[in-house]
């Protein structure tokens, strides 16, 4: 029975792959990996359009697609179409997935809240970036397609981890300045971004500042004395000049 209140159609590709019609969940429906794969990599798309040749060499990976691949993907592309309406696959050297409207992908809602996030941010309309970058960080904070395990999930897998942190970064900023009640978001997303990557100074930066502001600098100090001695020993390298002084500010 369909959810009048449901999108048309709704396709995950953060955490488990799921697709929804009319409130019905489909995915186990489709006909094998290579069927869900192709609704992953037409969803991800976006509104643009993906080469038909592109395509089979994506879901055949990591062999060559054979003699027999091209009949086999009609075949397969024909199912998934009738799986999927009222969404359309359209084009036939290119192929595009067009969605009803009001339907939901949610790498495409993370995409739009992580720019809005960002540009908010570069106004300094921080409870606009607060609530652009929590809404991102809602689905960024799920592995990109944790179910599939194949070259092009991987390489995507990699892009998606980059905007988490950036996510991460946005929304820990927007924390710092909204004061008080939100100096522990600042400092988890900081701790986050550190886990994530524990040689990237931008989150060490954001945990000093999130210290600080909770009176501890002592504790800020800390972080920056230990950051520093992790890129010697392992880059052999120092700080940046502007972690460089806002250590220099915490000793003032």
């Amino acid at each position: 029975m369909a959810d009048e209140d449901a999108p048309p159609v709704r396709i995950q590709l953060h955490g488990r792959f799921a697709v929804a019609v009319d409130g019905r969940t489909v995915e186990h429906s489709l006909p094998g990996r290579r069927a869900r794969l192709l609704v992953a990599v037409l969803a991800h798309a976006h509104r643009g359009a993906v080469e038909r040749s592109a395509l089979l060499d994506i879901l055949w990976r990591p062999t060559e697609p054979g003699d027999g691949a091209a009949a086999t993907f009609s075949a397969l592309l024909s199912k998934v179409r009738t799986l999927l309406a009222p969404a359309e696959i359209r084009g036939r050297g290119c192929l595009q997935l067009v969605l009803p409207a009001g339907s939901v992908v949610d790498a495409a809602v993370a995409e739009g809240a992580l720019h809005a996030a960002e540009s908010a941010s570069a106004r300094e309309d921080w409870p606009r970036a607060w609530t652009e970058a929590l809404s991102a960080l809602f689905v960024t904070q799920r592995g990109f397609l944790g179910d599939f395990d194949d070259p092009w999930s991987e390489d995507r897998r990699r892009d998606a981890a980059h905007r988490h942190r950036r996510v991460l970064a946005c929304y820990g900023e927007a924390c710092l300045h909204l004061g008080p009640g939100e100096l522990g978001g600042a400092e988890r997303s900081a701790r986050a971004l550190i886990d994530l990557d524990p040689l990237a100074e931008t989150g060490h930066r954001l945990l000093m500042r999130a210290l600080v502001a909770q009176d501890d600098r002592a504790a800020a100090l800390g972080v920056y004395e230990q950051m520093r001695r992790a890129l010697r020993e392992q880059l052999g390298t120092a700080p940046s000049a502007s972690t460089r002084e806002l250590h220099a500010a915490l000793l003032r």
